[in-house]
């Protein structure tokens, strides 16, 4: 349990000049805060004179170029940033797990090899010339300079997760100083009062699970496919509001944003199995529109594509649970915040 007084800091550790869903999340984190009257502040880690993006700016924010550690004082820390616990000698440390898959990044470098034998022999042979070979062209031995599942849990720190996903995890790997810390989608992509008639439009993020869904494309040319890239929030909205279907066949390694931010404005969603979309808790959307791709024939999944399409009015009544959870969202992650850092103030 978290020690906070009325001198306790808390510091948020985010990436500068990012504006994906992540960091985000951070800074809505420290929004919450101070609008609960905390001393919260954001410090942007790999830069620390940078400007808050543009973004960003109407969150109620501090900014920090240097983090006090004091036993007083807490640190939230993104799971890409685990190794960085280390650091503080004094603070109280949140690590918030606002994905699982992404923490592997950094964790080839971080995590004890012995760890990454858990996920399998072939993991963990990888990490283990991974780590022999950078071994060989640096001055650090990352086989004893690494942290580990079992450092991490008999230590101080706390685990919030954002996901069921993450949440089993943490439990699976051992860890029992857990609680839930979810998320919000930005209120700029809410707009169910919107009357633009809807298109044809299959919109898909071509950053994730792209291989698969070229093979979806190369079968049905004839069907119109809008990839989100290079686009501003305005014309992200005008896409969601204007279209049917969102698909997503990428690996899901939290609960995802945009498939959310589909949904709310009006779009039918499919999603394969991955990650934390084989979660009902996480994405709440009928068993029926998460396709296996090893499962469903790329024939089966275009004609539930067009199904979609053809029907929309009818099958658009089948998001209606999704879009109330995304709704409430927001409500469930300030009571979270209030229960982790207001509720036991000494």
């Amino acid at each position: 349990m978290l020690q906070i007084t009325e001198r306790t800091k808390i510091y948020i550790n985010s990436p500068a000049h990012a504006t994906s869903g992540g960091p985000e999340l951070l800074h809505q984190l420290v929004h919450a805060l101070n609008e609960e009257n905390r001393d919260a502040y954001i410090v942007y880690y790999d830069d620390t004179t940078a400007p808050t993006p543009v973004e960003y700016r109407k969150y109620n924010l501090k900014i920090a170029d240097h983090i006090e550690d004091k036993a007083e004082n807490i640190v939230i820390l993104g799971e890409l940033m685990v190794h960085q616990a280390q650091q503080f000698s004094n603070c109280q440390v949140v690590i918030w797990w606002l994905s699982v898959d992404f923490f592997f990044g950094p964790a080839k470098i971080h995590l004890s090899v012995r760890d990454h034998f858990k996920r399998g022999l072939s993991c963990g042979m990888e990490n283990f010339f991974y780590k022999l070979t950078h071994n060989f062209f640096s001055n650090k031995n990352y086989f004893l300079n690494s942290t580990s599942y079992d450092k991490l849990n008999k230590s101080r720190l706390l685990h919030c997760y954002q996901s069921v996903y993450a949440q089993g995890f943490l439990l699976k790997n051992g860890f029992t100083e857990i609680l839930p810390l979810s998320d919000y989608i930005n209120t700029d992509f809410v707009n169910q009062g919107s009357t633009k008639p809807k298109e044809n439009k299959i919109l898909f993020n071509p950053k994730k699970g792209f291989k698969f869904t070229k093979k979806l494309m190369k079968s049905a040319p004839h069907l119109n496919w809008v990839p989100l890239q290079n686009m501003n929030r305005e014309q992200l909205l005008h896409e969601f509001e204007t279209s049917k279907l969102y698909i997503d066949f990428g690996h899901h390694p939290g609960k995802d944003r945009m498939p959310r931010e589909a949904a709310i404005n009006g779009c039918c969603v499919i999603t394969n199995i991955k990650g934390a979309a084989r979660f009902y808790e996480d994405v709440p959307i009928d068993r029926k529109y998460k396709l296996d791709e090893s499962t469903h024939s790329i024939t089966d999944i275009i004609e539930k594509i067009e199904d979609i399409l053809n029907n929309y009015e009818e099958r658009i009544q089948d998001f209606e649970f999704y879009k109330k959870r995304i709704l409430t969202e927001k409500e469930i992650f300030l009571s979270q915040v209030k229960q982790i850092f207001i509720g036991n103030l000494n």
